[in-house]
């Protein structure tokens, strides 16, 4: 039965939050214990609310942020646990009702020293509908939805031998999408991982993973393998391969598929440069339900500057229809990401992101073009000042619906408690 909404997010921060309340005093007092409110508000306004590239309204959406961090540290388990509500006014009334709220809960306990485990979750957050392009940094709520995923996952720890660590357990993820257009669903995983260490710079792994998948629209079965070193060659710079399968198995007519899969890259630390380079075939989790396989390949170079740090990224994907194997659409991506200081207390921030997707069955194309950046000003202790801009450019010749511009300025303030 799936679980209601909401319930399993705030049943987890409820759990962790009575846990600290019922440990005596002086518990409570040995261990390590930091509780942090927050408010932020910001204005905002932006010529394109709907992003149409007909019939554009503008608005302006004031947002109140109320939030906390929240960590406890103990012997026996630890917890974690950051929170926010958004609340959302749209001053034209393009839109009402829009408050969400942002979680991100983990609790660890040590039910057996160094051997019995069990890990908690929640994470709650806006999610993009389409796997294929985060929509999240661009809008407030445009082909998006809210997404829950709560884990538990009880787990144990053997170490046969000096060398060899085995991790082995269960794992139960409940997936729930606020969207209708998205499947809410339940995953049952069993899995082991095993790291052999063949020198102090060498290791080898391996693992399987058994995974029931209940969905409102089927029920998959997928075992998934992989097998790979990883070599560590200098000081905070290393190599991994993982080789596999996936193998889904349907209780429908779309019977049973067999895809390889694959992770690898190089990652290398210069004196003020690290270099990453990798490449991976997965499952990619669609909220749409559809099996979609993600073939990527990314680089990336972070460069440390004296008062701040450059990245330089590029990537391409492939995302194909996992059960008729056929390919639906590619995404080439490149740009940058800068963070500078510009006087002691003023940062700034400026980024440009060219996206180019393709899909396969409409034989079309999408450019996109996102610039962001920013001002942060600390005007005193745990007090913030931001002003940032963000421009969207979207253009295709044959989706009419991929043709419009955004201009987004937001002005926002934070104070930390």
């Amino acid at each position: 039965m799936r679980l209601p909404e909401k319930k399993l997010a705030f049943g987890l921060i409820a759990a962790a939050l009575l846990s600290l309340l019922s440990l005596a005093p002086e518990t409570i007092l040995a261990a390590d214990f930091r509780l942090t409110p927050s408010l932020k508000v910001s204005e905002e306004y932006t010529d394109n609310v709907f992003e149409r590239n007909l019939n554009r309204k503008s608005d302006y959406i004031t947002r109140a942020l109320p939030g906390l961090v929240m960590a406890y540290k103990a012997p026996l388990w630890d917890w974690d646990l950051g929170y926010n509500f958004d609340y959302r006014y749209y001053a034209k009334g393009s839109r009402k009702n829009d408050n969400t709220h942002e979680i991100n809960a983990k609790g660890h306990l040590k039910i057996v020293d160094e051997v019995l485990f069990l890990d908690v979750s929640d994470v709650y957050k806006r999610v993009s509908l389409d796997v294929t392009r985060d929509t999240t940094h661009e809008s407030l709520f445009v082909n998006q939805t809210d997404q829950n995923i709560g884990t538990v996952s009880p787990y144990l720890v053997l170490r046969p031998s000096t060398r060899m660590t085995i991790k082995t357990g269960y794992r139960y993820i409940n997936t729930w999408y606020k969207d209708p257009a998205a499947i809410s669903k339940q995953d049952h995983v069993g899995f082991i991982d095993n790291s052999y260490e063949m020198s102090p710079k060498f290791f080898l792994t391996a693992g399987y993973t058994f995974t029931r998948e209940d969905a409102a629209n089927s029920i998959l079965y997928r075992h998934e393998t992989y097998l790979g070193p990883r070599y560590e060659y200098a000081d905070k710079s290393f190599i991994f391969a993982q080789g596999g399968a996936i193998v889904s198995v349907y209780d429908d007519i779309r019977g049973e598929t067999v895809n390889p899969s694959w992770s690898a890259g190089i990652t290398h630390t210069f004196d003020t440069m690290t270099a990453n380079l990798s490449t991976s075939v997965k499952s990619s989790d669609d909220p749409r339900g559809v099996s979609t396989l993600e073939t990527a390949y990314s680089v990336s170079l972070v460069k440390n500057l004296q008062r701040g740090t450059v990245t330089l990224q590029g990537s391409y994907s492939e995302f194909s229809d996992a059960i008729a194997n056929i390919l639906k659409n590619k995404r080439y991506s490149g740009g940058f990401t800068s963070q500078f200081e510009i006087l002691q207390d003023l940062r700034g921030t400026l980024g440009l992101t060219y996206e180019y997707y393709t899909d396969e069955r409409l034989a079309a194309y999408t450019r996109k073009y996102f610039v962001d950046s920013g001002l942060t000003w600390s005007v005193g202790k745990d007090i913030s000042l931001g002003l940032s801009y963000r421009y969207i450019d979207y253009s295709s010749p044959k989706i009419v619906t991929d043709n419009y511009r955004v201009n987004r300025v937001i002005l926002e303030a934070k104070k930390s408690f």
